[in-house]
């Protein structure tokens, strides 16, 4: 096994340009899912060749980067239990786990397995752009993958008692290699594990995936033998993995038609604003006291001088919620209470507004910074977020 150490650079704005890149990593095997399935599962597996086909990168992303991601890991939680997500096969839940689809989603489970066939495209939600600036970027920047490569996103969010059952990603599906990336806890792949009760057939090799490591699985260990975590392996309370993959397959004809479900304002060049200012923010002035929720096109002003250091639900006496506002497209900008925009000094950690002040050849500008409100938790946000549907919200303004 090939083991990387160092810890990725600092991430940069979603607003920068394209870079030049260092050579991309290339697939072992060439990538040909043909030969892949002619292959199938070898009988005897070889723990040395299995040792060999795989890449670990310990401590790919360091603490701050992990903060940062699992914060936003946070967000896509809270986001999902306030009904925020379009595809109707986005999130797939059980008691003890839950898994978010991007990019693109598929068939999976024991009924599929052989067969499993992607989802028309908009059955699932588009990859989000904190994905996209805090994952995928530094991982491009490294040469761990070509610029534009990854356009499969899943995460799955695994509680104590959960498992990941022995399986291969389907290679009619998903070029060499896959990429799994691991927050919050730690676990151990095992590799050519039963499941049964009786646990009769032990691992022919376990890798120990610890929080902030990135894993390339290619040849023999990708296509020849399987690999999950049984309810023993999960070794912290929560492990949330990211799988990043290339999707091969096509998308099926009769499915196509049904493109019409991905919403029309994905085309238009301020959609990519709209996605970057969604969840929620604080002023970066020390001195104010402010909390912004951005959901769909509606921002939400809550004083946190009303809620004595903990948020609580504005339906009782004494609620923080203050305002609503419209979140407005201007040209190719976004604008709310006159406030535009700043892309080029905006990113998925901070917002940078402009408002005029003064008129004619005396007009300038004064601003104000959002910073990523990471720090409140996502029960609590929960708790004070008292809508779901943005339109109905407007209308009562």
């Amino acid at each position: 096994m090939a083991m990387v150490s160092g810890e990725v650079p600092e991430v940069g704005s979603l607003c920068e340009g394209p870079e030049s890149r260092v050579p991309a990593y290339k697939a072992k095997d060439g990538g040909l899912a043909e030969k892949f399935l002619a292959g199938g599962l070898d009988p005897e597996p070889c723990a040395s060749k299995i040792e060999e086909s795989l890449t670990l990168y310990e401590d790919f992303w360091g603490f701050e980067n992990c903060e940062r991601i699992e914060a936003w890991i946070n967000e896509t939680v809270l986001r999902n239990s306030l009904g925020g997500f379009d595809g109707q096969s986005t999130v797939d839940a059980t008691a003890l786990r839950t898994k978010y689809f991007f990019g693109h989603g598929y068939t999976y489970g024991h009924g599929c397995r052989g067969t499993e066939k992607l989802l028309h495209l908009g059955a699932v939600d588009p990859i989000p752009l904190w994905v996209r600036d805090f994952v995928i970027k530094p991982l491009e920047d490294r040469g761990i993958v070509e610029p534009g490569w990854i356009d499969s996103v899943v995460m799955n969010d695994y509680r104590t008692g959960s498992s990941i059952v022995a399986h291969v990603d389907p290679p009619q599906l998903f070029a060499r290699p896959i990429l799994t990336l691991t927050f919050f806890g730690t676990a151990r792949l095992v590799f050519g594990a039963s499941f049964d009760a009786a646990r009769r057939t032990p691992p022919v090799y376990s890798q120990t995936l610890t929080r902030g490591s990135v894993l390339l699985l290619d040849g023999y260990a990708a296509n020849r033998v399987t690999h999950g975590i049984r309810p023993e392996d999960l070794l912290s309370p929560r492990r949330v993995s990211i799988v990043l993959r290339h999707v091969v397959g096509a998308q099926p004809e009769s499915e196509l038609k049904e493109v019409v479900s991905v919403p029309k304002a994905t085309q238009s060049p301020w959609w990519a604003l709209v996605q970057l200012t969604q969840g929620l923010w604080r002023d970066s002035d020390s001195s104010s006291d402010r909390v912004y929720w951005v959901h769909d096109m509606v921002v939400m002003v809550m004083d946190s001088r009303y809620s004595d250091g903990a948020v609580r639900n504005p339906a009782v006496p004494g609620a923080p919620w203050t305002s609503a506002w419209p979140l407005l497209a201007v040209g190719d900008g976004l604008s709310w209470n006159d406030a535009l925009l700043d892309c080029g000094a905006s990113s998925s950690y901070r917002l940078h507004w402009r408002r005029p002040r003064g008129s004619g050849r005396s007009k300038d500008f004064t601003g104000s910074v959002w910073l990523r409100a990471a720090n409140l938790s996502v029960p609590d946000v929960a708790s004070c977020v008292p809508w779901r549907d943005p339109g109905a919200l407007l209308a009562g303004l």
